[in-house]
Formats: C-alpha cells, structure tokens, sequence
C-alpha cells in the first residue's frame, strides 16, 4: 500500500560554501536514485558557525511501503551527505498529509 508523505531536511556541521555546494549536488544525485529529483528541492543557507542545506518535498508524493521506506530514506541521506562532508548532521521531519484531516 502506498502513502502521501512530504519531508524536510535539515543537514548542518558544514564547514564551507564548496562543501555545502558538494553536499546539495550529492543530496540531488539521491533524489534522482529515489525518482523523486523533480519533486525536492534543495537549497544552501549560511549558518552560524558553517552552513545549512536544507530542502524538502514540493508537494506531497506518494510512497509504496513508506514504514520502511522513510527509515531507509533517513539513513541514505545522511550517507549521501557525509560523502561530501563528513562532519555533517541530518534532520528529516516527515508529515502524512492524508492523516492530517
């Protein structure tokens, strides 16, 4: 069975604009492999101390098994991120719009 989800993420501890830069064309190359690349979008934000790629769904999609799916997603993000720079932290937070009602 399949479910509406929207997420946004949060990735931080990145120390310059080249690596953040790294990290957001990582982050794409993911939402390619997941057939979600034209439904996120992913910006840079300069933070305190480093800065901050953030992004999340345009609108909802629709997930097939997302109990399983979103776990998976989470730790593929962070794995993605981390290969361009290692000292970064992930956040997802996740939204079921059909059960918001």
């Amino acid at each position: 069975m399949s479910a509406n989800i929207s997420f946004t993420f949060r990735v931080t501890g990145i120390e310059d604009e080249p690596r953040a830069r790294a990290v957001v064309e990582e982050l794409r190359e993911l939402m390619r492999d997941e057939s979600i690349g034209g439904q996120v979008s992913i910006g840079v934000e300069p933070g305190c101390g480093g800065h901050v790629v953030t992004g999340g769904t345009d609108f909802p999609v629709s997930v097939s098994r997302a109990h399983l799916w979103c776990p998976e997603f989470e730790k593929s993000l962070a794995w993605y991120a981390k290969e361009a720079a290692p000292s970064a932290t992930c956040a997802v937070e996740w939204s079921h719009p059909d059960e918001e009602h």
